[in-house]
């Protein structure tokens, strides 16, 4: 009897081995190859009640509605990428190409100043600064003219992929269009495909993932609300002009895991110190601490409040999956254990005792 148990304790372990194996091989490159067709069924799902609405109150036909609502959006959401990339590529060219100017116009006298204050108070090590400052002044303006160069060079390599991005991004906005006009047609084909069981587990797997999926959102729209309010009442005391427009922009790159708030208020502390704006280099530091204590304390537990997992297993998945998968497995992998958890407290499936 024990062998038995045994036996089945280890098929049991390489089942759900082999089935988390299948699943980070679908997430890692099964997931972003069909990326178009998965992203136009999220905008199918988006706008499925708005269109059952409209079709309801207004007697029109559906094919019509979703036309209708997906030509706006991307009608919408083209202008505002125009818009956008518009301006980000101008200030990034402005910016870019001036670095060299600014280095030698401001960040240098400032630099230097520094050090002529600690030459008078310690004149001794005057050789020594001196050498040091000619050393970096090659070296960093060196440096900025190379970078420079560089990332006028990976914008023009990133121009280069446009085409490809194009393609991609055409095959989305037709597969929105099927997926939206037929929305119910490829459920109720794929559903008809199972039976019994696997046909109720399929249909609680969908309306527990969307509905886990929302609540994701729900929480990350939290965790940049919360970042917005800190940023722009930090910008504000600080005295930098825009605090709003500021806070907005750096709350929305906060939600990058890799890049995140840090990549914009550390090297803002920098510059400010060096060009001896020690209030608004503080001010900053310490607006980037606190953001960042808070968001790392609030994080698990809104995310975790949302997806009903305690917060330290939610940062643990967080943790695995931003390891595995990269950003992707950063949202995946809690999203994936909440589904577990769901059909297990549904007697769906059987991994947890309760």
């Amino acid at each position: 009897m024990n062998l038995e148990k045994q036996k089945a304790f280890i098929i049991h372990v390489a089942f759900i081995s082999l089935l988390l194996a299948f699943v980070y091989i679908g997430i890692k490159y099964l997931l972003p190859l069909l990326m178009p067709f998965v992203i136009g069924m999220i905008i199918a799902v988006v706008f499925r009640r708005l269109i059952d609405l409209i079709e309801k109150k207004t007697h029109i036909k559906r094919s019509f509605v979703s036309i209708f609502i997906l030509i706006l959006f991307y009608g919408i959401l083209g202008f505002v990428i125009s818009m956008l990339g518009f301006k980000a590529f101008n200030f990034l060219k402005d910016f870019i190409t001036g670095l060299p100017d600014f280095y030698k116009q401001t960040l240098f006298p400032a630099l230097n100043g520094v050090t002529n204050d600690v030459m008078k108070n310690v004149p001794g090590i005057r050789p020594y600064v001196e050498h040091f400052l000619n050393n970096i002044d090659t070296s960093i303006f060196d440096t900025l003219k190379n970078a420079s160069s560089t990332i006028l060079v990976t914008i023009t390599t990133l121009a280069g992929q446009v085409p490809s991005l194009l393609i991609k991004f055409i095959f989305t906005i037709v597969s929105s269009f099927f997926f939206t006009i037929d929305y119910y047609k490829i459920t109720r084909f794929i559903i008809l495909q199972f039976k019994g069981e696997r046909r109720e587990m399929l249909l609680r797997l969908k309306d527990n993932g969307i509905g886990t999926i929302g609540k994701f959102i729900r929480a990350y729209a939290t965790i940049i609300s919360i970042t917005f309010v800190e940023l722009s009442l930090g910008f504000a005391i600080i005295g930098i002009p825009h605090p709003i427009l500021f806070g907005f922009l750096i709350a929305i790159i906060d939600i990058l895991p890799i890049i995140g708030t840090g990549a914009i208020l550390l090297p803002w502390t920098i510059i400010s110190f060096i060009l001896s704006n020690t209030r608004v280099g503080i001010g900053i530091l310490i607006l980037y601490i606190v953001i960042t204590v808070v968001r790392q304390t609030l994080e698990p537990r809104i995310v975790g409040q949302q997806i009903g997992l305690h917060p330290i297993v939610t940062l643990l998945l967080m943790f695995m999956g931003a390891q595995l998968m990269g950003v992707l497995g950063l949202f995946m992998l809690p999203i994936l254990a909440t589904l577990l958890l769901k059909l297990n407290e549904e007697g769906t499936i059987h991994i947890l005792k309760k």
